[in-house]
């Protein structure tokens, strides 16, 4: 199912591309890092549910 609007063919996408390089878009834009502290902080919130759920367990257990 295509979107009205969307090319179909080659040349039609090539001629949005040139457009959008002519209104000064980069079509191909570079990735973004993943922030460094999101994934420390992603680390260090499941290390405390997992340390929670074991202690949960071993207080069950006893």
């Amino acid at each position: 199912m295509t979107i009205p609007g969307d090319p179909e063919t080659i040349e039609e996408e090539l001629e949005l591309m040139a457009e959008a390089i002519r209104l000064g878009i980069d079509p191909f834009p570079q990735k973004k890092d993943r922030s460094r502290v999101l994934r420390a902080s992603l680390g260090w919130f499941m290390i405390i549910i997992m340390v929670s759920w074991v202690s949960q367990f071993l207080y069950r257990a006893v």
